[in-house]
C-alpha cells in the first residue's frame, strides 16, 4: 500500500490495477496531485476509484487533466448534454430498456469481445474513464489484460515472427459483427472513418516499453498475409493475451469509476442479460497524442 499526497493507493493484484482512496474526483485538483495519479496510472495501468458521485460536467472535468477528449463515432451514444460523454447503456435517455434487435445495442454489444478503444483511429485512444452509474448483480463484469506482460510473455521465436509487423483496423470490422448496424441504411449513424494501420507491437510513448497492439473487434488482416494465415497469427495471439495471469476482473460497484491505459491494456464486458438487467455506464475517452511507435 502507497501513501503520497493524501492518497492511498492499494495494488489489486500482480497482473494489473490499484485502487485509489483519498479522493473526491468531483473537486478541483492540484497540478501535483494530478502527476501523482499519472504516475500510478502508469505504473498500475488501470486505477478504481469507488464511490465517486459525480456529474458529467464533473467526470469531463476530471478527464481534462489528463488531456482533449474524443468524441465516439457512434452518434446515437453520444448524451444528449454532454457529447463527450458516451453512454455504454442498455437504457436509452429517457430509462427505457433498448431491445436487442437495436442496431445501437449490437453495436454496443461487440464490448463483450476483447477490444482496445478507439483502436480504429490513426491515433487511438491514450486513455478512457468509465462511470457506474447503475451497475449489474450478474454479469457485466470487465476484465482487463495487461499487455506488456502479454507480451514479455511469449517465446523469442514469436516475437521474432511478430516485431515488425502491421495490422489493419476497420472500424466497419466493428459492424459486421452487429446485424443491424451493418445495414447500409443505418451507416449513417456513424461517422466515417477509413481503415487504418497499426503496428501488432507497440512501444509506450511514456514507459518505453515494448507491449502488444491487440483489438480483435476491429483487426481485420495482418498486411503481408493471406486472411487464413494472418487470422490464425491473430486468434493465436489473443488466446494468449487473455490468459488468467494477465487479467484483472473488476466486479462494478454502483458509482466506482475506472481510468485505464489504452496503450498498453485490452479489455472485454462480461456478457448479461439486457432483457431485464439495466446497465448504465458513461465514458469519456483521452484523445491520443501521437500514433503508436513501432517497437
Amino acid at each position: 500500500m502507497n501513501m503520497t499526497s493524501g492518497l492511498t493507493i492499494e495494488p489489486k493484484q500482480a497482473a494489473l490495477g490499484a485502487t485509489v482512496h483519498g479522493i473526491d474526483l468531483g473537486q478541483a485538483h492540484s497540478s501535483r496531485l494530478v502527476a501523482t495519479l499519472e504516475q500510478a496510472w502508469l505504473r498500475h495501468l488501470v486505477l478504481v476509484f469507488p464511490e465517486q458521485t459525480i456529474s458529467d460536467a464533473q467526470h469531463i472535468a476530471f478527464a481534462g487533466n489528463f488531456g482533449a477528449l474524443e468524441l465516439h463515432p457512434s452518434l446515437a451514444h453520444r448524451a444528449s448534454l454532454h457529447r463527450a460523454i458516451y453512454r455504454v447503456s442498455n437504457v436509452d435517455e429517457a430509462g427505457n430498456l433498448i431491445s436487442p434487435n437495436n442496431a445501437g445495442w449490437q453495436y454496443l454489444s461487440q464490448s463483450w469481445r476483447w477490444h482496445t478503444d478507439s483502436s480504429f483511429r490513426e491515433i487511438p485512444s491514450k486513455g478512457s474513464i468509465l462511470h457506474g452509474v447503475q451497475v449489474t448483480n450478474e454479469g457485466g463484469d470487465t476484465l482487463f489484460s495487461n499487455m506488456y506482460a502479454a507480451y514479455d510473455a511469449l517465446d523469442a521465436d514469436t516475437k521474432r515472427r511478430i516485431d515488425g509487423l502491421w495490422v489493419i483496423h476497420d472500424h466497419d470490422h466493428i459492424l459486421s459483427h452487429a446485424p443491424e448496424g451493418s445495414k447500409n441504411q443505418n451507416k449513417d449513424a456513424y461517422e466515417t472513418l477509413s481503415p487504418v494501420r497499426h503496428p501488432l507491437v507497440r512501444r509506450h510513448p511514456s514507459t518505453r516499453q515494448k507491449t502488444l497492439f491487440l483489438s480483435p473487434h476491429t483487426m481485420s488482416a495482418v498486411e503481408g498475409m493471406n486472411d487464413a494465415s494472418g487470422r490464425a497469427l491473430l486468434d493465436e495471439l489473443i488466446t494468449h493475451a487473455t490468459r488468467d495471469t494477465f487479467i484483472y476482473r473488476h466486479v462494478w460497484r454502483e458509482h466506482d469509476v475506472i481510468m485505464w491505459d489504452n496503450r498498453c491494456t485490452m479489455h472485454s464486458v462480461q456478457p448479461f442479460d439486457n432483457t431485464r438487467i439495466r446497465r448504465v455506464m458513461h465514458r469519456v475517452t483521452l484523445k491520443g497524442e501521437e500514433a503508436p511507435i513501432p517497437a
